[in-house]
């Protein structure tokens, strides 16, 4: 299971904040920042022997570790991988002492830790975008990467790997196109391997849903672990079924698309960032 970091904080001997990172957005960041100082005063009070520990608190995890002055704290949600987050956590702890603690001492600017945080913290994550030719997988993956839409179908041949252009919290969203024509079916279950997510593509005809309840028992059978959501795309024809009748053919959450309408972009996004989360949460149950 892949791990979401929501912050990373670094406090020094005073409690004072000498580095913070959000990767989500916080509607009471002055309360977060308030409670971390205090539980940094707390820390000091237990002996870690070196050990990276974690508490919830509501829907969050925080792990947090010492080092000489220093605390360190993440911030993740409680479905998270805690041996994952602890093991970052550690790592994080060995190259700040390493290459950051002299200047944080001395006061100096700490150039090059941001980009050393988002190495460890940030999380890569699969997402297969399944479907028979011709249902718009393609039209789909531009519009997730706000590219031009293309004029003429031109049909993905084996796979196409593109990164999502920006970061959804903290995760890297790579994004894999499966070619839909028949002769590339046996490599689907190789190309699904590993996705946290799954999206299985539609036209909204009556046809092709019904085609694609294999592709939905292929998922469950190659990656019982993967959230699986359906598209409903075109649904500005007029034969279209609704995106509520094809969840129900289908068995799997099902929202609608109009993937040539750039207007769908950040809805889309949400939904795939949605279904990760979703996904972490059925694995804690």
């Amino acid at each position: 299971m892949k791990s979401v970091i929501r912050g990373v904080y670094i406090l020094g001997q005073q409690s004072e904040m000498i580095f913070s990172k959000e990767y989500a957005k916080s509607e009471h960041k002055d309360s977060l920042i308030e409670f971390l100082v205090n539980l940094t005063q707390f820390i000091r009070t237990v002996e870690l022997d070196g050990n990276v520990e974690s508490m919830g608190i509501s829907s969050w995890r925080i792990f947090y570790g010492l080092e000489d002055v220093f605390t360190f704290v993440f911030i993740a949600d409680k479905a998270d991988d805690s041996a994952q987050i602890k093991g970052k956590m550690s790592d994080l702890i060995v190259k700040f002492m390493k290459d950051f603690a002299p200047l944080a001492i001395a006061n100096q600017p700490l150039d090059g830790l941001d980009a050393i945080v988002d190495e460890i913290a940030v999380t890569l994550v699969k997402v297969a975008i399944l479907g028979f030719a011709g249902v718009g997988k393609t039209t789909t993956l531009h519009l997730l990467r706000g590219e031009t839409l293309p004029l003429v179908h031109d049909p993905t041949i084996g796979v196409s790997i593109k990164k999502l252009p920006t970061e959804v919290e903290n995760a890297n969203i790579v994004l894999w196109d499966l070619a839909g024509q028949s002769r590339f079916s046996i490599l689907w279950a190789k190309m699904i391997a590993n996705a946290q997510v799954v999206v299985i593509v539609t036209d909204s005809t009556l046809e092709n849903v019904l085609r694609s309840k294999k592709l939905v028992t292929l998922v469950s059978e190659e990656v019982p672990n993967a959230k699986v959501i359906g598209i409903a795309n075109k649904q500005d024809l007029p034969t279209a079924l609704t995106p509520e009748r094809v969840g129900q053919i289908l068995s799997i959450p099902t929202y609608e698309l109009v993937a040539i309408d750039i207007s769908y972009r950040e809805r889309l996004i949400q939904i795939i960032r949605k279904a990760i989360l979703e996904g972490k949460a059925d694995k804690a149950t």
